[in-house]
């Protein structure tokens, strides 16, 4: 008999064969004469195999693959996938990454988590492993005297690609890898948008601390008292440091194979 594998659990070792008369035949991994096709097992792959009923139903016996050497193509997620573990559960690893991404947001954990997907996404990733949720404390001038404290949301995962095999699949291994790459190459580019980031909040504050003291010795001079320009200075100081640079880059860090 020929027939179609239309259901297959590879932490199982087991699915269902749709046959060529319509009927759906259990089989187990066991159950296929050559060990070296157990790896290319997957949905809508064909099969050759002998018919047995039982008295809990059909079962395939002796199966072998129908050209295994064809089903090297595969089909991704239809939705980003995530996982504490370091796998998913049906899913093959086509590239492991080596980065890591984080995600953070003060409303709630959801939003922290859709936030550190979205920066998965930048890479071409399409699944976290290893996905790590952690609390830190924020703080911010309060609407009185005082400071404001308030918590942060964070998500913390490795970036990888997944795919599963499939003889309808769209993909090759090769169209599903380059992660890394890409990732660097993002990085790169961050890391040059802080840096100009950094150097155009240093010219505002040279700029700033410049100007307020002009304005201190105007007044100053105007009205011949150099309280105001001792003031002018102290803020001159101060208000400088509020001009914080942009940092685009540190979501994104470098943790190679471990």
């Amino acid at each position: 008999m020929k027939g179609i594998i239309k259901t297959y659990l590879p932490e199982k070792k087991y699915g269902f064969i749709k046959g060529d008369d319509g009927k759906d035949y259990f089989f187990h991994e066991s159950e296929f004469t050559d060990k070296n096709q157990l790896g290319k097992i997957c949905e809508d792959a064909f099969v050759n195999f002998n018919q047995k009923a039982t008295p809990k139903g059909y079962k395939a016996q002796n199966c072998r693959l129908i050209n295994p050497s064809d089903v090297l193509t595969y089909i991704v997620p239809d939705e980003f996938l995530t996982s504490r573990s370091n796998n998913i559960k049906g899913w093959d690893v086509i590239e492991q990454g080596q980065w890591m991404v984080d995600g953070s947001s003060r409303d709630s954990p959801e939003a922290a988590k859709k936030n550190v997907i979205g920066n998965a996404a930048q890479v071409g990733a399409n699944a976290l492993l290893n996905l790590e949720y952690y609390k830190t404390t924020g703080s911010e001038a309060g609407t009185g005297d005082g400071t404001h404290h308030f918590t942060i949301h964070n998500f913390r995962a490795r970036v990888v690609t997944i795919a599963k095999r499939n003889s309808k699949g769209q993909y090759k291994a090769e169209d599903l890898c380059g992660l890394n790459a890409r990732a660097l190459s993002l990085k790169e580019n961050l890391v040059e948008k802080t840096k100009q980031s950094e150097d155009k909040s240093k010219n505002k504050r040279i700029i700033s601390w410049v100007v307020v003291l002009i304005i201190g010795v105007i007044v100053a001079v105007g009205i011949q008292n150099f309280v105001p320009l001792i003031i002018t200075f102290v803020l001159g100081l101060i208000i400088p440091y509020t001009i914080e640079p942009t940092d685009y880059d540190s979501w994104l860090e470098y943790c190679g194979d471990t």
